[in-house]
Formats: structure tokens, C-alpha cells, sequence
């Protein structure tokens, strides 16, 4: 760490214990996809397959969607408010059998960490609205199981860092940084309305000079627009991100929730292929 970064840390008072959280992913880069939604048992599991078969690392799926402005009334055919809950999230783990692939879902409260959804997911996600939900954190960090946790929309680096620091105090060091999007993205939004947020590219040196945890980018939700996906994630990746976490569907436009930055498994090939930025593994070589 050079003398500068050394006098802001000191500055700001930050803990730089998170330097000796050790975890690492086994692939790098590590690339996580799948729905923003679980819509039903036989889509998952189809999806799934596909993501196996094009190289993907790990299945990601929401089973709990709390969303900006509440959906009190069923969605489809399949009783999805807010995500399908118990449901979706044994329909992920019959993903995982199918597949083969670890499973990435998140859980909005300290509550919901029991034994179904302890058997159904194998990397907890801690969505950018709970990002400083300490109760969450803290019983988190008693678990001996991987956590994803995605930055607030407004989150500092010494938020972000503290936020680290209240897992691995607990005893879990399987912790992975999610960077996806800041608020800042007004002068977007008249020409592309479905553009929240602002990416957010330079918090990955910036966290790679504090600390050694995993840093996985959003370029879905830092987007919100399916064409700019592409060239985010190969700009994060060469900023240094550790990995990738995508929303692919395999029809964007019909997907139950964000619609928008959902990317086909075309797109996704063109991310993962040898003339973009991560080789396609498995059946298309190494």
C-alpha cells in the first residue's frame, strides 16, 4: 500500500483486518448468470443446463425479489410476488442437481437463514438494500458459508469496508465484494430510461489497493440496459474484478423482473468467448 492510500486509511480510521480475509474463488475469472427471477421450476433447471454447457461458473437466481415499489398482487401463473420464495428456492436446488452448479441467491433478512434455504443455496447474496442490515451481517458471519455482498447504491469505500469487516469478525472469511452501480445516473436517463445507476469501475482498484477480498462486478444492474452489459464487463474485468455476476434470460424482453439489462445467451457467449475477455471453457476449450 503506497504512503497515500496508508494516510487516507488512517485518516478515516478504516479497519485493514479485511486485508487477511483469504478467501478466493477457485476459477478467475468467475463468472455467475442466470434470471433475475426464478419464474418456475422447469425454466431454471433448463436454464441451468444451458449455463453449463456455455462455461458458466455459478447459477445465480432470485427466489426473494424485493423490489422498489411493492407488488401485492400474484404475477403469472406460478404465484410470484416478490419472487417465489420457499418454492424458487427448491427449484434452485433442483438446478443445482441438474446442473451441477452452485447456486447464488440471495436472503433479505436474518430470519430467512434456516435449514431449507441453507440446503438450497451455496453462496448467500446480500442484496445492495440490506447492504448495511447488521443484524443480517452478523449472523452471517457465523455461518461457514460463502457471502456475496453487493455494495449500497450509496455506499462508501469505508462502508463498504465496514460492512466486510462485521462478517469477518464473526469467523467468516468466504467473503466476495459485489460492486453494482452508484446513484448518478440522471443524465441518462432521458434517453434511456431504464438507467438507475452509475458504474461504478474505479472502486475495483481502489479496493484492490486496501484489501484482498474478491471483487465481483454487476454489469446488469450498474447498466440497467442489455446493450451496455458487453462492454462494462470487459471493462471490469480489465480494472481487475475477480468475476462477473450477469443477468441472462432466454427471452429478456418476457422476464418477470428487470426486463431490461437481461441478456440473451448469444450476448452472453460474446462475453465469455476467446474475443472477449474470458475463454469459453468446457465443451467450447480452454
Amino acid at each position: 500500500m503506497n504512503d497515500y492510500i496508508k494516510t487516507l486509511v488512517d485518516a478515516n480510521k478504516l479497519n485493514l483486518s479485511v486485508r487477511y480475509g483469504r478467501w478466493q474463488f477457485d476459477e478467475n475469472p468467475y463468472v455467475i448468470s442466470g434470471p433475475c427471477s426464478v419464474e418456475s421450476e422447469e425454466m431454471i433447471v433448463d436454464w441451468a443446463l444451458k449455463m453449463k454447457e456455455v462455461g458458466v461458473n455459478a447459477l445465480r437466481g432470485g427466489a426473494y425479489k424485493p423490489c422498489t415499489y411493492p407488488i401485492t398482487e400474484e404475477v403469472g401463473s406460478n404465484g410470484w410476488k416478490e419472487g417465489l420464495r420457499e418454492d424458487g428456492l427448491r427449484f434452485l436446488r433442483i438446478a443445482s442437481e441438474e446442473s451441477g452448479l452452485p447456486i447464488v441467491s440471495e436472503i433479505m433478512d436474518s430470519n430467512q437463514i434456516n435449514e431449507l434455504s441453507m440446503d438450497c443455496i451455496d453462496i448467500v447474496q446480500v442484496g445492495t438494500r440490506n447492504f448495511q442490515n447488521y443484524t443480517l451481517l452478523d449472523a452471517l458471519g457465523e455461518l461457514d458459508i460463502p457471502i456475496l455482498l453487493k455494495r449500497g447504491t450509496w455506499g462508501t469505500i469505508d462502508e463498504i469496508l465496514g460492512a466486510v469487516e462485521r462478517i469477518l469478525v464473526r469467523g467468516n472469511e468466504k467473503v466476495a465484494i459485489c460492486l453494482r452501480g452508484v446513484v448518478g445516473a440522471p443524465s441518462y436517463r432521458h434517453v434511456f430510461p431504464s438507467i438507475r445507476w452509475a458504474p461504478d469501475l474505479m472502486m475495483i482498484p481502489a479496493l484492490k489497493e486496501l484489501c484482498d477480498i474478491p471483487i465481483i462486478y454487476d454489469p446488469s444492474h450498474s447498466t440497467g440496459y442489455r446493450n451496455f452489459v458487453p462492454a462494462i464487463s470487459k471493462a471490469a474485468i480489465a480494472a481487475g474484478a475477480d468475476g462477473l455476476i450477469v443477468e441472462s434470460h432466454p427471452n429478456p424482453p418476457e422476464s418477470i423482473s428487470d426486463a431490461d439489462q437481461a441478456i440473451t445467451i448469444e450476448t452472453l457467449k460474446e462475453i465469455l468467448n476467446p474475443m472477449g475477455v474470458i475463454p469459453l471453457r468446457d465443451k467450447y476449450g480452454k
